[in-house]
């Protein structure tokens, strides 16, 4: 048997940027764009064919409909999944496009203050994990980080593609393999407003634990 040829992390991290971890037959059925937990999957059924075309991230209930044998008789074909995927990717496409960062950050800096910043930032973080706040600190602070699990890397790298969108980080990351098993490495260079942000963070949990 072919040993299964594993989707790089480049090319996750693309799907997932792309659709913003929303399902896209939620979408194109319901016009659903809240973000799911799912899978990305192979849309001809090989898990050897990578291609980005061939694949879409999909909510756990759709990825086993489009598995499932009766999948042909409620018309979730490959073409109609693809064009499903990219009404989802266009409708999300806008968030990268248009206004310069540079003109954003200055607009923002004259009408959004600290503390709304920090909201934003642990809303991010509670839509990857359940420990959001201390999650979002650690993303902010962390300057250089190698990790071996997907349960680790997929969250951290999720939050940083947010943040670095909203100009507050830039970050690098390459795939290395240590010991015989692959890993992530991650560099990430922070604006000081990730530190002011982080301390906020902190200094509202503290201040929680002491009204406890």
């Amino acid at each position: 048997m072919a040993r299964r040829v594993r989707i790089s992390l480049p090319v996750q991290t693309e799907v997932l940027t792309k659709s913003r971890r929303r399902c896209c037959i939620c979408f194109g059925l319901n016009r659903d764009e809240s973000i799911k937990k799912g899978q990305i999957v192979h849309l001809d059924g090989d898990p050897n064919n990578n291609d980005i075309d061939n694949l879409a991230f999909l909510c756990l209930d759709h990825h086993d409909e489009l598995d499932s044998s009766t999948s042909q008789s409620k018309g979730l074909s490959a073409i109609e999944v693809k064009g499903y995927r990219e009404e989802l990717y266009r409708k999300f496409s806008f968030w990268g496009a248009g206004i310069s960062q540079h003109h954003l950050l200055k607009f923002l800096a004259h009408n959004i203050d600290l503390d709304v910043m920090v909201d934003a930032a642990v809303k991010i973080g509670g839509r990857v994990v359940f420990y959001g706040a201390n999650f979002v600190i650690d993303v902010l602070t962390t300057k250089e980080v190698t990790y071996s699990d997907w349960d680790l890397i997929g969250p951290h790298l999720v939050a940083l593609d947010y943040f670095a969108d909203w100009g507050w980080l830039t970050y690098e990351y390459e795939e290395l393999e240590i010991e015989g098993f692959p890993h992530v490495h991650i560099v990430v260079d922070h604006d000081e407003i990730c530190k002011k942000i982080a301390e906020r963070i902190g200094s509202r949990a503290d201040g929680q634990n002491q009204n406890v």
